[in-house]
């Protein structure tokens, strides 16, 4: 049985603009608003800021990643770092 790998938190970061669009889903699906939901420039987030933003912890996270219902993070390679609301790097 092949082992799933789950990536470092320090290695890396979601896409915010993939946040933003399964929150409005949640809140959908909940029968809310997701216009509620506001548009951000883009940026990655780091696991602490998707935490806070989501309202969830890292087990939690990393479990709907599995599941397919939340989007997966991007591996950041060894000389790029991702802070909760910089901008990325183009």
């Amino acid at each position: 049985m092949a082992q799933k790998h789950i990536l470092a938190a320090r290695a890396v970061a979601w896409s915010n603009s993939d946040v933003i669009r399964w929150q409005r889903r949640v809140v959908t699906s909940a029968g809310g608003d997701p216009g509620l939901v506001p548009d951000e420039p883009f940026a990655f987030w780091r696991l602490p800021e998707v935490e806070r933003r989501v309202g969830l912890k890292r087990s939690s996270i990393y479990r709907k990643v599995a599941e397919g219902v939340f989007p997966p993070p991007v591996r950041l390679d060894v000389n790029t770092s991702a802070l909760a609301g910089e901008p990325a790097a183009a």
